[in-house]
């Protein structure tokens, strides 16, 4: 495809009596590079200007078994079907510690209450799914020491801990986005809070060590060896409510009594999350699980797995663990064309797969892209030219015209590289798609994109423009 603009008489004038200078020096390139100015005057006299929009390109799913969401910020609970990539959950692991002044307690006017868990939605949380349905959250107390092994240097999303019993459920519908200035956001009418009644004999026990002073809950060592730590998750037992939530990590496990003077009044006692660096989200995929059985020894790590090879397309879900590698192997050919003088710029479109997303499945608001070679490990962002910041390709998104969405990138610099990149490296550089942070660790919101199989109008283009110097045949 060619696109006609031209050149001012006086800056071909220019070219032509540069390519003279050229012309005395024997060795000299046959098609120096120069750099063109941002205007072009269309006097049907000069240069053209050539769009190659016919690049091949391959999309491959880069796979890693498991990501670092540790300290993220949220506690992410809930459980989806997916159609792309089958049944996700998620599970928040948590540390509590008592309150460091503790009340002197007088059993003849104070009475133990109840105990529950307190979690916190506000409007803002990362949340994906359908939420006008009523989820079942669950609480189990961890039923080991909480430690890292000797090898382990942080706490990732294949991670998880042994549970003992169930302690407490409780069914809840939440409204992500109404303000809590307004109403409530929770089925529960309790604004933004999300409340979970636990097991009475153990918060009578801990009401009772409070009452004692006990050394368990006046020292947090000890209490953190008594008391290991919490997990809170779906209900599977309930089927899968098609909803993740992000809790904020503020959440409390609170004890309330009463105190019966002339006037009876409720108090409470919380106990907050400690140590936030090991709090993690433990996530399970279906598509993980398919994903490892085509990873067969290869040796890369983490590996490259084909478009060929999972229907045709590509998966961009950071926070399980996979990004989209995209290589040009034959990119370097537009600069072996006799007209080829220049590159002017280059600009990368991604369209969705039509139908992978919907206002329920949403699009992520911002997809970064990177620099990547054979090792398959995300590097530097791909600078925009003329502009300061890493790109999240400003997504249009259509959710009524699917073929419309599209994440825009400017890839100059990586194309002008491949260009005359002369490696045996350089099929394998390419450039990766990827949730920027801190979505990255605390968003579900996928991408899938097409590799060439699909029709012209459903593929990612690289768009590439050149200066040539006579009419492009």
């Amino acid at each position: 495809m060619t696109k006609h603009n031209f050149l001012r008489k006086e800056l071909l004038f220019f070219l032509s009596c540069l390519l003279s200078v050229f012309c005395f020096f024997p060795g000299c390139e046959k098609q120096p590079t120069l750099n063109f100015g941002p205007t072009y005057a269309d006097d049907n006299t000069g240069a053209n200007i050539v769009l190659v929009d016919t690049a091949s390109v391959d999309v491959s799913t880069i796979y890693t078994d498991s990501t670092a969401t540790a300290a993220t910020g949220y506690l992410m609970v809930g459980s989806y079907n997916d159609a792309y990539l089958g049944n996700v959950s998620s599970r928040a692991y948590l540390q509590v510690i008592p309150p460091a002044s503790l009340p002197t307690l007088d059993p003849r006017i104070d009475t133990y209450d109840s105990m529950g868990m307190v979690l916190f939605f506000k409007p803002g949380n990362p949340y994906y799914g359908d939420s006008t349905q009523y989820q079942y959250y669950m609480v189990n107390q961890v039923d080991t020491l909480w430690q890292l092994g000797a090898f382990q240097r942080g706490w990732f999303s294949s991670y998880s801990l042994p549970l003992g019993p169930m302690l407490g459920e409780s069914s809840v519908k939440i409204e992500p986005n109404r303000p809590v200035n307004f109403a409530s956001n929770t089925s529960q009418g309790t604004g933004d809070t999300v409340r979970i009644r636990m097991d009475d004999n153990l918060g009578r026990t801990i009401y009772n060590m409070i009452y004692n002073k006990s050394d368990t809950v006046v020292k947090s060592n000890q209490w953190l060896q008594w008391f290991n730590g919490l997990c809170i998750s779906p209900d599977p037992s309930k089927g899968v409510a098609n909803f993740m939530a992000g809790f904020k990590d503020s959440c409390l496990m609170r004890i309330y009594y009463r105190e019966n003077a002339e006037i009876s009044s409720e108090k409470y006692l919380d106990f907050t999350l400690t140590n936030k660096s090991f709090q993690f989200n433990n996530i399970v995929s279906a598509a993980g699980t398919g994903f490892k059985s085509l990873i067969t020894q290869d040796p890369q790590t983490p590996p490259a797995i084909s478009s060929a090879t999972t229907g045709h397309a590509g998966y961009v879900s950071t926070i399980n663990g996979m990004n989209v590698k995209l290589t040009f192997p034959y990119l370097s050919s537009i600069a072996l064309r006799r007209d080829f003088i220049g590159l002017l710029r280059a600009q990368l479109i991604v369209r969705p797969v039509p139908g992978s997303f919907s206002q329920i499945w949403r699009l992520p608001p911002a997809v970064g892209i990177y620099y990547t070679d054979l090792n398959n490990l995300i590097g530097t962002p791909i600078p925009a030219v003329g502009l300061a910041g890493a790109q999240t390709g400003v997504p249009l998104i259509d959710y009524f015209n699917p073929l419309n969405s599209v994440y825009t990138y400017d890839v100059t610099t990586f194309v002008a590289a491949q260009l005359t990149n002369p490696s045996p490296a350089a099929s394998q550089t390419g450039l990766m798609l990827s949730i920027p942070a801190p979505a990255d660790n605390a968003a579900f919101q996928r991408l899938i994109v097409a590799d060439q199989t699909y029709p012209k109008t459903e593929q990612i283009i690289l768009n590439v423009y050149y200066i040539s110097l006579y009419p492009h045949q």
